[in-house]
């Protein structure tokens, strides 16, 4: 992303008011997560094992033993998916390029964030929704995704951007029959997981979206395609998500914004026992993450001018890329404890192009080609933490 959009964004956390939306708010002391009325278990929290988690093991393990296709010794795979605005297109070039290689495998279960939650899904299901995402990050411009709304947004409204035009591009491809084979995919005991940040409690939230699918209640659509956007919501640019939930008896209404402010890719929650989960549900393969973090990782050495916007800006995008780069190591030793293979792939340090706008069709067609080719052709897989070289200074921009 630009100095100059990464600016406009620091611009809105610094400006953008007070929501005017009328507020239920959660209980002081918010250490149990609500339930969401109708579907009880839809999440838990992201920094912390679900308090059912004895409950969703033995469905997990049922499930699995239904299923025809059953083998306790097979290969396991999780996909994660990272955030990256536009630089989705990075991950849905992969995916597809993985396809055309002939080695793409059947996930057991897909995590995604922010842009990894809108492919999220779609990998999910597997290589036929390849063309879906394809269309998602190469048919739609700025213009298509969002409707600018910035005085009303800095002056008593929760966001400068209306991204309502999003929420239809997702429901295009993401239809209620989608819904439905995602709901017999979760059935057969593959998962299904989208972050969201819970910005009134400053808390990740992982939905179970298998679950949410196949709880046969009439709500369920409308609540994933609020989860996706909330996932990808950025804070100040585009609305919050307000979810309805209950706790106690009490009823309540919760702030969703991007799970890339709490974390940017995931797996499990923290101290979850992976190896120990795998081998109650009654798997005992050996088992493959494969993380795809849809941006560089490579610090850019740059002369900042000494001014409050390029100090701002630089300073944001250094955070989200540490952070990110925390996501990336966690990950890699939690794979290392629980005895798992680790596979990393991000957007390599000799891509240079840059986007226009928020949503530049040239600039993902070009990221999109790149990722396809290189996995077409057996993508290279990082199996450590990246080592860094300095970069030369590019000087001030």
């Amino acid at each position: 992303m630009k100095l100059s959009h990464i600016g406009y964004l620091a611009a809105v956390f610094i400006l953008a008011g007070c929501a005017s939306v009328k507020r239920l708010p959660p209980p002081d002391d918010y250490s149990l997560l609500g339930e969401i009325p109708g579907i009880p278990c839809a999440r838990f929290w992201g920094d912390d094992a679900p308090t059912n988690n004895v409950e969703r093991s033995a469905t997990l393990r049922q499930q699995i033993m239904a299923d025809p296709a059953y083998e306790k010794h097979a290969p396991i795979y999780f996909l994660a998916l990272s955030g990256g605005g536009q630089k989705g297109a990075f991950g849905a070039g992969l995916l597809a390029g993985w396809t055309a290689s002939g080695s793409r495998p059947e996930f057991r279960m897909v995590t995604g964030i922010s842009t990894g939650s809108l492919i999220a899904p779609f990998a999910f299901l597997g290589p036929e929704y390849d063309e879906a995402i394809h269309e998602m990050y190469s048919r739609f411009s700025t213009k298509d995704v969002l409707k600018t709304r910035f005085l009303s947004g800095l002056f008593g409204g929760d966001s400068v951007a209306d991204n309502s035009p999003l929420r239809e591009i997702i429901k295009r491809y993401l239809t209620p029959k989608e819904i439905e084979r995602i709901a017999a995919e979760h059935r057969r005991g593959r998962r299904l997981f989208v972050g969201t940040t819970n910005l009134d409690v400053q808390r990740p939230v992982i939905w179970d979206i298998g679950h949410i699918a196949a709880s046969g209640n009439p709500k369920a659509y409308d609540l994933i395609l609020d989860i996706l956007l909330a996932s990808a919501a950025i804070p100040g640019a585009f609305p919050p998500m307000y979810f309805n939930a209950e706790s106690n008896g009490r009823l309540f209404d919760e702030l969703h914004v991007d799970g890339g402010v709490t974390t940017q890719v995931f797996i499990s929650p923290i101290d979850f026992n992976m190896e120990a989960a795998l081998k109650n549900a009654g798997l005992d393969g050996p088992v493959s993450v494969y993380m795809i973090r849809n941006t560089g990782i490579a610090p850019e050495t740059e002369q900042i001018p000494p001014k409050t916007v390029p100090i701002l800006t630089k300073s944001l995008s250094t955070l989200l890329r540490a952070q990110g780069l925390g996501d990336m190591y966690r990950i890699y030793l939690d794979a290392e404890r629980n005895g798992l293979e680790y596979h990393a792939a991000y957007i390599p340090s000799d891509f240079r192009a840059e986007p226009d706008e928020l949503f530049d069709i040239a600039y993902m067609t070009e990221l999109y080609d790149l990722a396809f080719g290189q996995a077409k052709n057996g993508f290279p897989w990082k199996t450590k933490p990246p080592e860094f070289k300095h970069t030369s200074p590019r000087g001030p921009q």
